[in-house]
Parts: C-alpha cells; sequence; structure tokens
C-alpha cells in the first residue's frame, strides 16, 4: 500500500500561521512595563512627587504601581507605603479595588482597575446592576463613561501616562462642578486633554 506524498507547506502560508499563533499567544499575556518608574520618584516628600507627575506624563504605558501610587496621592494627597504590596493594602482596607484583585505591580494598569477605585472614592451608585454587584471594572467603567469622566473604551484597556493624568483631572473638575456633564465649563477646561486623548487612542473621543 503506498502512500501519497506529503508536500511542503506554502512557505507564505506557514508565516502567517506561525504569525497568528504568536498574536493569540500573545493576547494571553498581560502587558507589563519593560522599565518601571525609579522608586526615589515614588516616595512621599513633595520634590518626588512632583517628579513623580512631571515622569508619568512621558510614559506610554501606567504600571499598576506608578497608578496606585497617582490614586493615593490624589484621594489621600499622601502615600505613606513603602512599596507596592503597601499601596495595594491600602486600597483593600478601603474595598477601593475589585474583588479577587491580585496583578503584580510592574503589569499595565486596566481602565477597569482605576474605574473601580474612582466609582469607589466618588461614591457612585450606577444603575440597577451596580447597585447589586458593586462598582465591578465593567460597571465602572461603564458609569465614568456615561459622566464623560473617562473616554468609552474597554475596562482592559490600558492607559499612558498622559491619559491617566487627565482621568484625574476630569475628576478633579467633577468634584467642583454639581452638574459636570452638561456644564459648559468642563468642556472648556478638558478641551486639550481630549484632543490628546483622541491622538493617543487612535481617534477616540469622549463624545457619543
Amino acid at each position: 500500500m503506498s502512500l501519497a506524498p506529503t508536500r511542503n507547506p506554502d512557505p507564505a502560508v506557514h508565516r502567517a500561521a506561525c504569525f497568528l499563533a504568536a498574536i493569540t499567544l500573545c493576547g494571553c499575556t498581560a502587558a507589563r512595563v519593560a522599565e518601571p518608574m525609579a522608586p526615589e520618584l515614588l516616595a512621599a516628600d513633595e520634590e518626588a512627587q512632583f517628579e513623580f507627575w512631571h515622569t508619568l506624563a512621558m510614559r506610554p504605558i501606567t504600571s499598576n504601581n506608578e497608578a496606585f501610587h497617582g490614586l493615593i496621592l490624589f484621594i489621600a494627597e499622601q502615600d505613606e507605603a513603602d512599596d507596592y504590596e503597601g499601596r495595594v493594602a491600602w486600597l483593600r482596607e478601603r474595598d477601593m479595588l475589585p474583588r479577587g484583585f491580585d496583578r503584580p505591580a510592574d503589569e499595565a494598569v486596566q481602565r477597569g482597575t482605576v474605574a473601580v477605585v474612582l466609582a469607589r472614592y466618588l461614591k457612585l451608585r450606577g444603575g440597577v446592576a451596580m447597585h447589586l454587584l458593586g462598582p465591578t471594572p465593567r460597571y465602572a467603567t461603564r458609569e465614568l463613561e456615561y459622566m464623560h469622566l473617562i473616554p468609552p473604551s474597554s475596562p482592559n484597556q490600558t492607559l499612558s501616562g498622559t491619559q491617566f493624568a487627565g482621568i484625574l483631572g476630569r475628576i478633579e473638575d467633577y468634584s467642583r462642578v454639581a452638574h459636570p456633564v452638561d456644564a459648559p465649563v468642563l468642556d472648556a477646561v478638558s478641551a486639550q486633554q481630549q484632543e490628546q486623548d483622541q491622538e493617543e487612542d487612535g481617534g477616540e473621543s469622549f463624545e457619543e
């Protein structure tokens, strides 16, 4: 009984298959920040805080550690934690992290994680689902989108330093304006940041 000869696959098809396999494998791995911010920039003194915000604006990706340091500074005006574990503990003690959160310090922070912290900070009630289940990454992101405090996006998307700082700026504006969604002053204050968000996200906009 003879066997039919085996043909070598088309090289182009083979390369395409390998490329698709690589994308699939990479999609299962969360993005990591290759060069985390220097620890001295996460210190508690005023000079370090100034350098932190200045350096963050130039970061293409914000890590969990950097985001949590920034969030604690924003919420409490001082971050007394010595390391990432201390920052996670600070947020967890205040029930500000997603349930079961266990991501590493150098992993890129997800928008849903930031949304949960900010929803807790603002004490948002949201819709029925959020009221019953609490501010999960999905519902917290959706609520902040509705309020025009973050651009339309997936809870799993990452944030550049500029985008992260821009969101905190919007939250600060929200605390100063009674109804920020309808207030022209908020649109004027955030117009420049909207343009930066659109450029960095490939055309995303806060407008529906």
